[in-house]
Formats: structure tokens, C-alpha cells, sequence
């Protein structure tokens, strides 16, 4: 870790480097918790460091913000956990097999946070697609229930693979408030929600991300995707079955897992 004050997470550190490295779990009680958000960030560019998670540029991430007003929160995923649907997934895959119904946007263009701050023209042209996606959530805790949003951050937003599925060309607007997002299990309805994103229209989601990841090195280029988050709660999968994410006009993701 880098020296100075958040010294005090190299335990947090390692302890996600050997789960990363033996494909295993660790107990989140009892290890140091970050104090801000950006010692979150340091311990994920650390174990993404000390495990090769990128060998190239992120060119995907995921976004989110606990309310419109919160600063939001992101992670880069890395590139051998983006897979395109329909996927399969080996029976040991992950730890745990917890499914997100999301959409994301792919970028026509580069994209600059400073200079779309309140122009959303500017921003729809950057644009290209609106895509279905299904996040699955792999957390290296195994008493997910006692960490915290800052934990949770530090182990890359608890990300194990992005399934992109299909979509539609962008063009600026989507009834956000109206949208339909459908998750069956085996060809069964197991959730439907219209809506039912919490925060709305997610574009004010973008400029602060194109900020985020500038600071960090990696400006956010064309054909990059960016995932915003869970339309349909969360849903725990087992192994043998087969999910199906609908965003009824927009297009769909679906993934096996043996």
C-alpha cells in the first residue's frame, strides 16, 4: 500500500489479494474498514496491482450513488469478467451467484466530466448505445451482511462478471420513470419492476464518472461501457440455472450457470 495514512489497510488489502488468489472468502469483521472513499479506491487499484487484474485499460465500469444528492461510487471491472450474452458461467465460477438486472451505456466518443456538467445535449452525443446487462455480484466476504458501504467499494463494488446483452441506439431521452425490467429463473418471472431504477434519469451519473476516472488515469474512450446499477434488487442464483434479464424495449441478457 502506499505509504501515510492508510497504512492502516493493509490487512484489508491482503486479506482481498489471498481471497482474489485462492478463490476463497474472508471475514469482514474484524478488518480495518476505510475512512473515506478514496483509501476505498487506493485498496482497489492495490489488489488490482498485486493480482493483474488489468493488463490493459478498464474499459468498463460500474457507477452508482446511494441517493441523487450522495457523491456517487465506482469501480473498474476487469476485462476478463466482461462476457457477452448469452454466457456460461463453470460450476465454480464464483463464491456466490447474486444477480443485478441493469442497463448501461456504451460511448460513441470520448467522454469529458468538465466539460458536459449541465449539457445534456453534449452528453447524449457521446453516447452510442443503451444497453440490457446483468452484474453478477461475487463479494470475497463471506459475512456480506457486516460490510459496510466502504468495505464493499474496496472489493470493486463486489463485482464478478458483466453479461452485456443487447440494446438500442441512444438518442438522449429514455422514460426512465416508465421503463419495465424483467428477471425470470428457468423461463419463470422472479421479479418485475417498473422504474424501478431509485435514482431516476441516470445521466447525471456520467460527468462525475469521466471526472473519477480521469483523476485516475484511465479517461473514459469510445466504445467503453458503463453499467449503472440494479434495476431489480438483487437475486441470489443457484447452480444449474439459467437467468434472463428483459428490459422490455431496450433488449435483454441471459447466463447459464452449470
Amino acid at each position: 500500500m502506499p505509504s501515510g495514512e492508510i497504512d492502516y489497510l493493509t490487512p484489508l488489502r491482503d486479506a482481498l489479494v489471498d481471497a482474489r488468489r485462492r478463490h476463497t472468502t474472508v471475514a469482514a469483521a474484524g478488518l480495518p474498514v476505510p475512512r473515506s472513499d478514496d483509501d476505498a479506491y487506493a485498496v482497489q487499484r492495490a489488489v488490482a496491482d498485486a493480482t493483474g487484474l488489468f493488463t490493459t485499460r478498464p474499459t468498463a465500469w460500474k457507477v452508482g450513488a446511494a441517493s441523487r444528492t450522495a457523491t456517487p461510487n465506482a469501480a473498474p471491472l476487469p476485462p476478463r469478467t466482461l462476457v457477452s450474452s448469452p454466457a456460461r458461467f463453470a460450476a465454480d465460477a464464483f463464491n456466490r451467484i447474486l444477480i443485478e438486472g441493469e442497463v448501461a451505456f456504451r460511448l460513441r466518443s470520448p467522454l469529458e466530466g468538465d466539460a458536459l456538467d449541465g449539457d445534456r445535449m453534449a452528453l447524449a452525443a457521446t453516447i452510442d448505445e443503451l444497453l440490457v446487462t446483468m452484474e453478477v455480484i461475487d463479494p470475497r466476504y463471506r459475512d456480506l451482511e457486516e460490510a459496510g458501504p466502504l468495505l464493499r467499494l474496496a472489493d470493486h463494488g463486489l463485482h464478478g462478471a458483466l453479461v452485456v446483452g443487447t440494446g438500442i441506439p441512444w438518442h438522449g431521452s429514455l422514460d426512465w420513470a416508465a421503463q419495465a425490467a424483467i428477471l425470470r429463473c428457468n423461463g419463470t418471472v422472479i421479479r418485475e419492476t417498473r422504474g424501478g431504477h431509485p435514482l431516476g434519469d441516470l445521466n447525471f451519473l456520467m460527468p462525475w464518472l469521466a471526472r473519477h476516472t480521469a483523476a485516475r488515469g484511465y479517461a473514459l474512450a469510445a466504445g467503453d461501457v458503463i453499467t449503472l446499477g440494479t434495476w431489480t434488487g438483487v437475486y441470489e442464483s443457484s447452480r444449474g440455472e439459467t437467468i434472463d434479464v428483459e428490459f422490455p424495449g431496450i433488449g435483454r441478457a441471459s447466463a447459464h450457470f452449470d
